[in-house]
């Protein structure tokens, strides 16, 4: 429980740090993206908003799953992390679709002329802290098992990339207007605002899919098939005559049931006899503790599995 509580509060004190930083750097690049007139580190600083909102969103949800189960939520809230990583691929994803079309109706009214060497040195020393935040975040995290966490840093590394992506888009705009191609430079920030939009794109994907098989509840493949094996050792060892299993993931919550039968000549087992098997199967599987529940049944009858 102990050890629970102290990750459940470390994970908190982590997504603190994030929502800050994002806060500052999103406020920071909104403000000089509008001076300059560049959408694209416009963009950067409205992703970076919407961002720091799911954070503290998921901020908030920490919380919850760390208040465990009550009268109303029998299981715990362990239910809204998928939630909570739903929302946010889809917000970062629509986020990404109106910034690239935005750059789509730039290019068609001939583009804009921003301060491309100030531009390039504001978007990388965002590339640099974006890098810093990442891999604290990604280092920190290790061994909390918390998939806000594994989303905060991607987050992270996105903004590490585009900012970079920008930079040299920036220097390439600056070294165009004193070559033959000046008249090309205008185009370049809205077309670094397509190609980041497209590039980010993937990202959001990525959490709406992993989110998206956990509120379906689709099995996880590694863990069907360990728990399935499990069971099969156990049937054979203890001349079960068939078994069953089914496995859930829902966020950090693992739900393994699995259903045992005896055999018609088999004589009754006593209760400690059957815990010890139970103690068998959790041992065999090696997960014990929060976010993991398992059941197993013992019946007479096929059809109770």
């Amino acid at each position: 429980m102990h050890n629970r509580k102290s990750k459940a509060l470390e994970e908190q004190r982590l997504l603190k740090i994030s929502i800050y930083a994002v806060l500052g750097i999103a406020i920071v690049s909104v403000t000089f993206g509008l001076w300059s007139r560049s959408g694209a580190i416009t963009f950067d600083g409205f992703y970076n908003l919407t961002d720091a909102g799911m954070t503290f969103v998921a901020l908030m949800v920490s919380r919850l799953i760390a208040r465990g189960d009550d009268a109303r939520f029998q299981y715990g809230y362990w239910h809204l992390e998928p939630l909570v990583g739903f929302v946010s691929g889809a917000l970062l994803a629509s986020t990404c679709a109106y910034a690239f079309i935005n750059g789509l109706k730039g290019i068609w009214a001939g583009g804009d002329s921003i301060p491309f060497g100030p531009g390039a040195l504001f978007v990388g020393t965002l590339a640099a802290v974006s890098a810093i935040m990442y891999f604290y975040i990604s280092r920190s995290a290790r061994g909390l098992e918390s998939e806000f966490l594994k989303i905060d840093a991607r987050s992270w590394l996105m903004g590490a990339v585009l900012s970079f992506s920008l930079c040299l888009s920036f220097l390439i705009g600056f070294t165009l207007r004193v070559t033959p191609f000046a008249h090309l430079a205008p185009f370049v920030d809205p077309l670094v605002l397509m190609v980041s939009a497209l590039g980010l794109l993937p990202f959001p994907i990525v959490t709406l899919w992993r989110a998206g098989q956990d509120i379906l509840q689709i099995a996880p493949p590694e863990l069907n098939d360990q728990v399935h094996e499990v069971a099969r050792a156990v049937a054979e060892k203890h001349r079960f005559s068939d078994f069953n299993s089914h496995v859930a993931r829902i966020g950090r919550q693992h739900f393994v049931e699995i259903g045992l039968v005896a055999a018609s000549d088999s004589s009754a087992k006593s209760f400690q006899e059957l815990d010890r098997i139970r103690q068998e199967i959790s041992d065999a599987l090696g997960r014990e503790g929060p976010g993991w529940w398992l059941t197993v049944d013992f019946t007479a009858d096929k059809r109770w599995i």
